[in-house]
């Protein structure tokens, strides 16, 4: 009984830290309720997203959804991370493929957009300096939660890994300029993330109404 208050404290002191740290939200949940579903895999394929298959963290270069499954099945708990980030108004009328194009080439999305195209940059701009936040974030959490003693602690990102300008790509003679820092995202393993974030208590709308959500996921044994 005092093994499991003890580790109920520690989960919560990462639950505290990821926030102390500068997150929008955060929770502890057991990882039974992380959603893995193949389907999320395969629109990574369909339509191709521009990552699949040169970036080192994103398919086909990341565990399989069966192999995750597998590796899932080990862990106890979870923790979900988020950050936030406001939209200027220009995404909300984006049709998908301005969407798609914008998270790809903002500069390319911007200059389609005409006059629109100082509030698309600052979308983006929001969009990017959040999701690498939550990567850093991530990161330090992962590291806190080894030092409690959970030493398969394993951290996941939402979207593609942009700690880099661009990646050197896969077939690259260069390895990962940081490979003790990039994550694979939870996408690319098969991760529902909307319906995890649900299960966790963290939803968030799609589309994105006043603010763009990036989720994390932390597992820990």
């Amino acid at each position: 009984m005092e093994k499991k208050k003890s580790i109920a404290a520690q989960l919560k002191q990462l639950e505290k830290f990821a926030l102390e740290k500068g997150a929008h939200r955060a929770k502890v949940f057991n990882a039974r309720d992380v959603v893995v579903d193949e389907r999320v895999r395969m629109k990574c394929q369909i339509p191709l997203c521009p990552h699949y298959g040169r970036a080192l963290t994103c398919p086909p270069n990341v565990p399989t959804v069966e192999e995750f499954r597998k590796a899932l099945a080990h862990y106890s708990k979870a923790l979900l991370i988020q950050t936030a980030s406001p939209i200027a108004g220009s995404m909300e009328s984006c049709s998908r493929e301005e969407a798609k194009e914008l998270y790809a080439k903002p500069a390319k999305a911007a200059k389609k957009k005409g006059g629109e195209k100082q509030e698309v940059m600052e979308d983006f701009g929001n969009m990017k300096a959040a999701a690498v936040k939550l990567h850093r974030l991530t990161n330090e959490t992962e590291l806190r939660a080894m030092s409690l003693g959970f030493h398969y602690a394993l951290g996941l990102i939402g979207g593609e890994c942009m700690l880099c300008p661009e990646c050197v790509g896969a077939g690259s003679s260069q390895g990962c300029r940081r490979p003790y820092e990039a994550r694979p995202s939870m996408e690319g393993v098969g991760i529902d993330v909307v319906q995890t974030s649900i299960r966790a208590g963290l939803p968030f709308d799609i589309p994105p109404k006043k603010e763009i959500v990036w989720t994390s996921l932390l597992l820990v044994d």
